[in-house]
């Protein structure tokens, strides 16, 4: 009996316990199998329409003089007068006197050399006197006179009095010459930057009395990168004997450290050779009278901006650039708010702004047609045909 117990109650137990279960799994809810919902992610869209555009391009240089000019004596003697208007920042005009040296000895040199010349002058007439008599005596003794030599008809004298003259009157002009030289002049409209001169030194062709900087023009050399170069009308490359270039594209100059003031100039010219480091090519501008612009005088040395009008990039899009992904495509929301991955041809950045191209083949292939709605902020997981709600944004981003 207490064997059959034994084998009894465990069996017992195990039956109660598979019928326990058994209810539980009887008065189980079934499983509701729910769909989740999809949201389409909300994205910042710009109404872009094709346009001609014609962007700036910003670039800098430092100007630099278009004439610089220091002064040196081209004789010896000692300085006797300085004029007022040759200080340091003064404007002086075209020959005006800056500084004069003692002439005291020129004029002496002078008054030797034209003493000289009379007295060729004097030795010429004496010769052509004793060559005609010479001929007359030589036809008078019956002989012909083309049996005469040169020496008897004094020919040769006569070539040597003739040289003695144009030897004492290249002596002259070179002693007027020397006393003009006396008198240190401006040699161009200029402004005054440097000066050594004073009264009482001792000048001397070694020695500089100070320097000059034309005041009619000055240059500015600026670099432009390949971009920039594309979009820019370039000067040409001129001969020498040519004066004037048909090509010449306004610039806009501007300072850091004077503001509101602007300068116009011109590109004149290109450099025919490209910097091999980094493939810049360089430009020169001019600027005119800047030392009389207004409000402000441009100055040598001094750190510019440039702006030079580029040229129209026809039927393009102007976008933000961060809406251009590896400069190679972009997103366009279609009239499904559908995400479609367009393939684009970057010509140009402008600051915060790429201007682009897209093939009418391409926009025609997604159904798509100006103007785009271009997504502004791209993501990293956006998908082609992946829905979404756009949101227009201002034109003005």
């Amino acid at each position: 009996m207490k064997l059959f117990l034994k084998l009894a109650i465990p069996i017992a137990f195990i039956i109660l316990a598979f019928l326990f279960v058994k209810v539980l799994i009887s008065k189980k809810r079934p499983d509701v199998t729910r769909v989740a919902e999809v949201i389409a992610p909300q994205v910042d869209v710009l109404d872009v329409d094709v346009n001609n555009h014609q962007p700036p391009v910003l670039t800098y240089g430092t100007v630099q003089s278009y004439f610089e000019t220091t002064l040196t004596p081209q004789l010896s003697g000692q300085i006797t007068e300085v004029a007022p208007a040759f200080r340091v920042g003064n404007m002086v005009k075209k020959k005006a006197l800056l500084a004069r040296i003692d002439a005291t000895d020129y004029l002496a040199v002078l008054a030797r050399e034209s003493s000289n010349l009379t007295n060729a002058r004097r030795a010429l007439v004496e010769e052509e006197i004793k060559a005609k008599q010479a001929a007359q005596d030589w036809t008078a003794s019956g002989r012909d006179l083309s049996s005469a030599s040169d020496f008897v008809l004094r020919k040769p004298q006569l070539k040597a009095a003739r040289a003695s003259i144009e030897s004492a009157i290249a002596a002259e002009t070179k002693a007027k010459a020397d006393i003009e030289r006396t008198m240190i002049r401006a040699p161009y409209d200029a402004v005054v930057i440097k000066r050594s001169a004073s009264v009482g030194n001792y000048a001397s062709p070694q020695q500089a009395l100070g320097k000059l900087i034309a005041t009619e023009k000055v240059e500015v050399r600026l670099p432009l990168t390949a971009e920039q170069v594309a979009i820019v009308q370039l000067p040409r490359i001129l001969e020498a004997t040519s004066n004037q270039n048909p090509d010449q594209q306004k610039v806009v100059f501007t300072s850091a450290t004077k503001e509101g003031a602007e300068w116009q100039g011109e590109l004149v010219r290109i450099e025919p050779s490209i910097d091999p480091k980094n493939q810049v090519a360089y430009v020169i501008a001019e600027i005119e009278k800047p030392y009389h612009a207004e409000p402000e005088p441009l100055v040598v040395g001094s750190f510019v901006n440039a702006r030079i009008p580029g040229r129209v990039i026809d039927q393009s899009y102007k976008i933000p650039e961060a809406a251009l992904v590896n400069d190679a495509y972009v997103w366009v929301v279609d009239e499904g708010n559908k995400l479609c991955r367009v393939d684009a041809q970057r010509v140009y950045g402008h600051a915060t702004n790429v201007y682009l191209r897209i093939s009418d083949q391409v926009l025609e292939g997604f159904g798509l047609k100006s103007p785009l709605r271009i997504v502004i902020r791209p993501l990293a997981t956006f998908k082609h045909g992946r829905e979404v709600d756009p949101m227009s944004v201002s034109s003005k981003l």
